[in-house]
């Protein structure tokens, strides 16, 4: 029996709804099969669980955030399902974004297909996400609109984390290519490339 890649848990703290991510195991992203992403959320502290439709055409979740000034807003990112031959080609991934508890789904990012996480910052309502290919984001309306932080150009990018210290800066976190601190509103003026160097802003 193939064991669930249980993946990220979230806790929607005003009613202590649990939500789980199961992340993808699959590498073809074939859909249908045993290799499947899913979604689970228990109301009775993790005694039962029950399957929330993903996006359709989506298999891969992988992280999901609860708007807290609005608790049936959920954030969801997922990892893009390839089409044979052309990795930049993926389907199915990018950032959704749920105002009815999961019954429903709306395409908020499209444009980049492999989303690692969503963090919130509660100092400032800022979402933030981001990017396996060189592109970390902000969201100022509740993951509405979604734009991209200039100056952050490195590729394999994990995860973006406010910094504790300073509402104005934040920390992207990559796998295994350091650590970029910056302005949270990113460089204006930073090139749209991408950088084989990591940064550090003072």
């Amino acid at each position: 029996v193939n064991e669930p890649f249980a993946w990220r848990l979230e806790h929607r703290h005003t009613d202590g709804t649990l939500f789980l991510v199961i992340a993808r195991r699959g590498e073809d992203g074939e859909m249908g099969s045993e290799y499947d992403g899913s979604l689970y959320k228990s109301v009775d502290g993790a005694e039962s669980w029950e399957k929330v439709g993903l996006p359709e055409g989506t298999n891969g979740p992988m992280s999901l955030k609860v708007y807290p000034r609005s608790p049936k807003t959920l954030i969801l990112s997922a990892w893009g399902r390839p089409v044979p031959g052309r990795f930049s080609s993926d389907i199915g991934g990018g950032i959704f974004k749920s105002v009815d508890d999961g019954n429903t789904w709306q395409h908020v990012l499209a444009s980049d297909q492999h989303i690692h996480d969503i963090t919130y910052d509660p100092r400032s309502e800022i979402f933030y996400a981001c990017g396996f290919n060189g592109s970390a984001y902000r969201s100022e309306d509740r993951g509405e609109t979604w734009n991209r932080i200039r100056g952050y150009n490195f590729k394999w990018g994990k995860r973006v984390d406010p910094d504790p210290t300073d509402p104005e800066k934040i920390f992207i976190i990559t796998f295994g290519g350091g650590v970029w601190h910056g302005p949270a509103k990113g460089d204006p003026n930073a090139s749209e490339g991408i950088a084989t160097d990591v940064l550090s802003y003072p």
